[in-house]
């Protein structure tokens, strides 16, 4: 089989979960939360951002094939909002990157009890450090490649909705576009690069003749919009 000859599906429309109550607040709060970063429910702003962006993709996409979304209680959250009536299917792979012993400890502790593994933090770089118990940039790249392989065999020529987290869409977008990993790294720890809360990004599928193959495409212009911009 020619994998290259294999359309990709016709739409695969990308939503950020709406506003968390970990986007309200600072790096150091989060670590005090009482309950971990996959329990993050919606704010009340964010409640409203997704009501909003659920009757602008119901309208562009009335209809879609599959629904998908992480297990994150966010993005659970966001996509009823979005298709209430519809069955939603959870897929483990759309999951944020595990952030392993950094998700709830502090600067001052790990240099206290385990000051090897900054030193081999600050050695590694950003990119391919893996920090213990978690993933480094390329594991989530690696889950990103493997969706959207299932998403060319499984679902060619359909419409495919993923209620998803904003860094596992960038690295979506930087396989997609081909950019270096100085490139990635910068936009991924820009948060003006990353897609808005409850926006709505679309790739479509199209044949590229100079490369002869099936490639998925994006023009920003017309497939980014944050329908609740300007409206709260």
């Amino acid at each position: 089989m020619d994998y290259t000859r294999i359309p990709y599906p016709n739409c695969v429309v990308f939503v950020r979960h709406a506003e968390s109550v970990g986007n309200i607040r600072t790096r150091e709060e989060q670590r005090r939360f009482p309950v971990g970063t996959n329990m993050y429910e919606l704010s009340p702003r964010g409640r409203e951002q997704a009501r909003l962006t659920g009757e602008r993709v119901r309208e562009l996409f009335p209809n879609p094939d599959r629904i998908l979304r992480s297990y994150y209680a966010r993005t659970n959250e966001t996509a009823k909002f979005l298709y209430p009536d519809r069955e939603i299917r959870e897929d483990a792979r759309l999951a944020e990157r595990d952030r392993g012993m950094w998700t709830d400890a502090f600067e001052e502790e790990v240099q206290q009890l385990a000051p090897w593994e900054i030193r081999r933090r600050d050695a590694q770089g950003p990119y391919h450090y893996r920090p213990q118990g978690g993933e480094n940039i390329p594991d989530v790249e690696m889950r990103v490649r493997d969706i959207r392989r299932s998403l060319k065999f499984n679902y060619s020529g359909k419409t495919v909705v993923i209620v998803g987290h904003s860094q596992w869409i960038l690295l979506w977008q930087a396989i997609v576009h081909g950019w270096s990993m100085e490139e990635t790294i910068t936009r991924y720890d820009d948060k003006n690069a990353l897609v808005a809360n409850a926006s709505i990004l679309v790739y479509r599928n199209a044949w590229d003749v100079k490369r002869d193959k099936f490639i998925m495409t994006h023009d920003p212009e017309t497939d980014y919009e944050v329908p609740w911009e300007g409206k709260l």
